[in-house]
């Protein structure tokens, strides 16, 4: 299967993750493992769906492979030691998956022809994006953590790991998709400024890429020897 087919199994599996974060992340230790074994393997998807061989797939593992070792280590480190393995793993995840981002796009608006897997495979990037700003705000939360203000009925969720990366990638989303419920506000110049251009990143996304591969894919449907046309 060539490697842009693979980008339906890609998207279903950012889907899958997203959707049961916030669900697994609210549940005990047992449910968190869990979680923490899903998100792996959708990061070694990533890896390997969306990085060919070569030095491109070799710098994707020399970011991600700390990542896994980052992750895992929030179980076993000290606690004073947590805030800087924190802010490293959140660095490089940022790191990570905007390569992952600029590579999805650089292939798939290289091509000629446009298929189906295509377009999903520019979806999964969109996610992708909110997921980076998801991280960008924890980092910012870590480093200032008045840079947000949050109703107390969800404040506690920024003491938890899990809890606190689901939070802001629901904010990250909200903001993403221009919707917005009020429930945390980004209140310092920074946080505005973060804040301003993931909504300007989700508006150029969503009206450059995606609508793009969307016409293009049904102006070769429709065009003599496409797919409608037989």
């Amino acid at each position: 299967m060539a490697r842009m087919g693979k980008h339906p199994t890609l998207l279903a599996g950012l889907l899958t993750l997203l959707v049961t974060q916030p669900l697994l992340a609210y549940g005990g230790l047992a449910t968190r493992i869990l979680f923490d074994g899903m998100f792996a393997a959708v990061l070694l998807g990533v890896v390997f769906i969306i990085f060919g061989v070569g030095w491109e797939r070799q710098l994707a593992l020399v970011l991600v492979l700390p990542v896994f070792v980052l992750y895992l280590a929030h179980y076993l480190v000290p606690d004073r030691m947590r805030f800087a393995s924190a802010l490293l793993y959140n660095a490089l995840m940022i790191a990570f998956i905007g390569l992952a981002i600029a590579v999805t796009l650089r292939d798939i608006l290289q091509k000629r022809v446009i298929g189906g897997g295509d377009v999903l495979g520019a979806v999964s990037g969109y996610l992708l994006g909110g997921i980076v700003w998801g991280n960008l705000y924890v980092v910012l939360q870590l480093l200032a953590p008045s840079s947000f203000a949050v109703q107390p009925e969800i404040a506690w969720q920024l003491q938890e790991r899990h809890l606190l990366h689901a939070l802001f990638n629901f904010f990250s989303f909200a903001t993403l998709t221009s919707l917005g419920y009020n429930d945390i506000t980004p209140v310092t110049p920074f946080a505005n400024t973060l804040t301003w251009l993931e909504v300007m990143f989700g508006q150029f996304y969503l009206a450059v890429v995606v609508a793009q591969l969307v016409g293009m894919r049904l102006a070769q449907a429709i065009q003599p020897g496409g797919p409608e046309s037989k």
